[in-house]
């Protein structure tokens, strides 16, 4: 887990699905925002998986 695009790509994933809790509870952005972040957590993730340094 030494690739920076991991680390990246992880948080943006927990801070989305964070969001994504937020946005089923309350408001309508923070669904929206975070869909978003999971989506582009999610593609860094999978580059750094794919694409290996």
């Amino acid at each position: 887990m030494s690739d920076i695009r991991m680390v990246i790509g992880g948080l943006f994933l927990i801070y989305g699905v964070i969001l994504i809790v937020a946005g089923l509870v309350g408001a309508a952005v923070n669904l929206w925002t975070g869909l978003a972040m999971a989506v582009f957590g999610g593609a860094f993730v999978i580059w750094a998986r794919v694409k290996r340094v």
